[in-house]
């Protein structure tokens, strides 16, 4: 996994989105995420809950956002 700098709450986002994805999908949903984030912020670079957010927008599926959301709700930071 790339190296990132994780802001906040981010990698409980991170983790939580993960393991609430069912289990088939929970590599290809890892992978994905870590494509997405190295895309945008470079190994090593910094997660921001903007960021996350936006990559959790762009690769879930949208019958799943919203729990996908929903899931995350707690660590938000406001």
């Amino acid at each position: 996994m790339a190296d990132f700098v994780w802001e906040g709450k981010t990698k409980e986002m991170y983790d939580k989105l993960i393991s609430n994805s069912p289990k088939p999908f929970q590599e290809m949903t890892r992978k994905r995420m870590t494509e997405s984030l190295t895309k945008k912020v470079g190994d090593g670079g910094t997660v921001t809950q903007e960021i996350l957010l936006e990559i959790v927008k762009e690769i879930t599926p949208k019958p799943f956002l919203a729990m996908a959301m929903k899931s995350i709700e707690p660590l938000l930071q406001k």
